[in-house]
């Protein structure tokens, strides 16, 4: 649950921090003082986006924090999973700077909107008027009647089905309307080969740049060899004249061992002579492969515009040329193997299609027991509520068609929800959906924000005790203009703004017993008169006596 809310130079507040505690709270005020913005920023640090400018005149940034009590144990594990350690509470804060960007962190440590968007949408549910409009969308109707019906797991069995129906019917359709035939294989063949005629590995094309380098380059070196060669065996050269001076030194006693280490120079240049014939023979035979290099190299590149672009795009490109003349060859084959697992795909959707079909049939008696039970409690004796269901063609949801319908009085044929109820209708139908679908398993936190417009009087009791009758298993916080609801809350805050000629102030103030009675009294009649104060303290009294839990 929420335990506190702090926010500072946001929009009309310079600072406020309210605690909170189970049970049900109630924010009251004028209106304009602020209320909702209260709620606003709950709903920032839930990860909502932010609309306009929410950092308060003259001031460069606005800090929104809220501190809930430790969560349930799956959800730590998740907090856990995503570098999050928790031990006593969770305090969630977002810095919004004067030109709109933001941070958000988790017990000071950064996180994304998203996660904290996730992390807060299992602990707190926040029901406005706008989400009462929300839950006219069929859309949203069959969200809530799935996790009613505990579906959710086999819809999203439906989903993997039908997303691998679609992708077999796709495959099967594109390959049928695919306009291959015979007299393109000649074509597509000559591709192929001429791609595996030219395919080399990246390694195979360096190998290749670097012999067309050492090619091109070769010519110096061959010169300086042959000269090499000519030194060490023309007559009279270094060979001869070695040979000879290890023979005639050799004579001398003396200098025999010199004579002996000439003789092996001798034979040393002699075997070193071969390495520079073969290194010779070498270069020459990569001068005449030149040509042939450079005109593979030509119509490499050329080829590798054509199939893509890249060494690797050229080979991805065979094989989609293989593939395609496999299909023309084996299309029938093809097409029939496609065919068997279309057909298998679409029998194993439908069974579980017809399979959560009949989950949701299973609960829409009961369902419309819950709600009429409900609609009786907030007044509506007559209201009666079904699911129309109707099929539709193959979908990720299943193959119905959900719609609520309501009738509001006897005789009076259903009809979808906005098309059947007033205002004040409206809000009580949609507080009874609200109590029906909150079944979320982590949820702590019910917010209703000004969800009892259009109604008044007995009715408006009826709504506040049905939040009150919330409150005994989810922390309640509502705001509200009728003293009829606030007079059933345990913590009764208003907001009160304050204005001079140079700014407007907006702070919040938890009231006691006494100032409590005042406020619903003003709430009540405008003024603070005794005959008020006595109705408001009747008002408070007859709640209290009422509710038992």
């Amino acid at each position: 649950m929420i335990e506190q809310l702090f926010v500072k130079d946001y929009i009309l507040f310079d600072s406020a921090m309210i605690d909170f505690s189970k049970g049900m709270s109630v924010i009251t005020g004028e209106t304009g003082a602020g209320k909702s913005l209260l709620i606003d920023a709950i709903g920032y640090l839930m990860g909502g986006r932010i609309q306009g400018n929410i950092v308060r005149k003259g001031k460069d940034r606005c800090i929104l924090q809220m501190v809930l009590s430790l969560p349930d144990g799956s959800i730590l594990k998740e907090l856990e999973e995503n570098g999050f350690f928790i031990e006593d509470e969770l305090i969630i804060q977002r810095i919004i700077q004067s030109n709109q960007k933001s941070s958000v962190r988790i017990n000071q440590q950064t996180t994304t909107l998203s996660f904290v968007k996730k992390l807060c949408s299992q602990l707190i549910d926040v029901h406005s008027q706008m989400d009462t409009y929300s839950l006219m969308d069929p859309r949203v109707q069959m969200d809530l009647l799935d996790q009613y019906s505990n579906a959710l797991e086999l819809r999203n069995q439906v989903k993997d089905a039908f997303n691998a129906y679609e992708d077999a019917n796709s495959l099967y359709h594109k390959i049928e309307g695919e306009d291959l035939n015979i007299d393109q294989l000649d074509l597509l063949t000559e591709q192929c080969n001429e791609i595996d005629s030219l395919y080399m590995t990246p390694e195979e094309y360096d190998s290749m740049e670097q012999r067309i380098e050492e090619a091109s380059h070769a010519q110096r070196s061959i010169d300086s060899l042959y000269e090499s060669l000519r030194l060490l065996n023309q007559e009279n050269g270094v060979l001869d004249n070695l040979y000879s001076l290890s023979k005639n030194l050799n004579e001398d006693t003396v200098l025999q061992e010199k004579a002996s280490w000439i003789q092996d120079i001798y034979y040393t240049l002699n075997e070193f002579k071969d390495e520079i014939e073969k290194r010779k023979e070498d270069l020459l035979q990569g001068v005449d492969q030149l040509d042939e290099l450079q005109e593979k190299k030509f119509k490499l590149k050329k080829a590798i515009r054509k199939y893509g672009g890249s060494l690797n795009a050229m080979w991805q490109r065979k094989e989609e040329l293989m593939n395609q003349i496999d299909a023309i060859l084996h299309r029938e084959d093809l097409l029939e193997k496609l065919k068997k697992d279309l057909d298998a795909k679409e029998q194993h959707y439908l069974k579980l299609a017809n399979l959560l079909s009949q989950q949701r049939k299973d609960h829409f008696h009961a369902l419309s027991l819950a709600l009429e039970d409900h609609f009786k409690d907030l007044m509506l004796e007559h209201a009666r509520f079904k699911v129309n269901c109707t099929p539709k063609p193959y979908s990720a949801n299943g193959i119905d068609q959900i719609e609520f319908v309501v009738s509001m009085n006897p005789g009076q044929p259903f009809s979808p929800l906005k098309q059947s109820a007033s205002g004040g209708e409206l809000s009580r139908l949609m507080l009874a959906l609200k109590v029906v679908f909150q079944t979320k398993k982590y949820t702590e936190t019910l917010i209703f924000d000004e969800i009892d417009t259009g109604v008044s009087g007995k009715v408006a009791l009826k709504m506040g005790e049905k939040m009150r009758i919330l409150s005994k298993n989810y922390q309640v916080l509502c705001i509200t203009h009728l003293a009829s609801v606030a007079a059933w809350a345990q913590d009764h805050f208003t907001v009160i703004k304050t204005s001079n000629e140079n700014e407007t102030t907006t702070k919040v103030v938890l009231l006691d017993s006494a100032q409590c009675i005042d406020e619903l009294a003003v709430m009540s009649s405008g003024t603070l008169t005794e005959a008020s104060r006595q109705a408001a303290q009747d008002l408070k009294k007859r709640t209290e006596g009422t509710f038992y839990g």
